[in-house]
């Protein structure tokens, strides 16, 4: 994937969505903030895709010596965030989304990421080593909702006062700042209902979903993988995979790439090995018979 991905980052197609976007930036008002937070836009998608290349790498690692062992769980967390990574970057590049919503998607993401920055930073002391980074991230905040403002662009805020979407024109469609992950996840995997829950219940470590992998008799237990259960986050980690080479080659010109249909071809193949797999090892449940009964009038 990540020759992939320097090829598309690379390429340069006039009349590309990503160059029709850099054009339509160019001529707005306060262009040069506005290039600015663009630019941090698209720096931030490809953080998210190169995320997605290396767990989808470090997936291919893990599992790369069976005879070694595969592991129980961790299968699991390793694809869960290369969805959510993919599910970032399908937000923010939505060929179904006009360019002012998109860049508004963008920037509303700047400002929650910041924002979750400058939280977490506030909760680190300092010492006599290091000075406590609250204050760094709170100027970086502060520098970005000064680019914001500078742009023009307006930051609407709910009852309370606190911000809450962005517009990047008056009266034009206002990208919410607070997502739910799990909202944009089931958007992008309508075809993988539950997905989210069930890799979620592993990442947290939640008993009801650790609990099938556990076997326990004579006073003893013993955790063992589940062939099924490593093949769907493999299944899962490809889709980030194509989402991701599919949304960014659509932005840079390059849809027809052929890894594009190289992975969804992986895809297909995975699908089929499962199904195979499970008609093969997993019992079914034998349909009740049917019983003629008498009529009683």
């Amino acid at each position: 994937m990540q020759p992939t991905l320097q090829r598309m980052i690379e390429t340069s197609i006039t009349g590309s969505p990503a160059d029709l976007d850099f054009k339509t930036v160019a001529r707005s008002v306060r262009a040069r903030d506005r290039q600015e937070l663009w630019s941090r836009i698209q720096i931030n998608c490809l953080h998210s895709a190169v995320n997605v290349s290396d767990h989808l790498r470090a997936l291919a690692l893990m599992l790369s010596a069976p005879t070694v062992g595969v592991p129980v769980y961790a299968h699991t967390t390793v694809a869960r965030v290369a969805v959510e990574s993919a599910a970032n970057v399908a937000h923010v590049l939505d060929p179904a989304e006009a360019f002012e919503l998109r860049f508004a998607r963008g920037i509303a993401f700047l400002i929650d990421d910041s924002r979750s920055a400058q939280q977490a930073a506030k909760r680190v002391p300092g010492n006599a080593y290091m000075q406590a980074p609250g204050p760094r991230f709170q100027r970086r905040h502060d520098d970005l909702l000064g680019v914001i403002a500078r742009a023009r662009i307006e930051i609407t805020v709910n009852r309370n006062g606190n911000p809450k979407g962005v517009r990047t024109s008056p009266g034009g469609p206002e990208a919410p700042i607070d997502l739910k992950m799990s909202d944009l996840i089931t958007r992008l995997y309508l075809h993988l209902p539950g997905l989210y829950n069930l890799m979620s219940g592993v990442t947290h470590g939640l008993p009801h979903t650790l609990s099938g992998n556990a076997r326990f008799a004579d006073r003893r237990a013993e955790w063992n993988m589940d062939p099924l259960d490593v093949a769907s986050s493999v299944l899962a980690a490809l889709n980030a995979a194509d989402s991701v080479l599919a949304h960014i080659g659509w932005h840079r010109g390059a849809s027809d790439d052929p890894e594009v249909a190289e992975t969804r071809t992986r895809i297909a193949a995975v699908d089929t090995a499962m199904v195979h797999f499970g008609r093969a090892h997993v019992p079914l449940p034998k349909p009740a018979a049917l019983r003629a009964a008498r009529s009683t009038g």
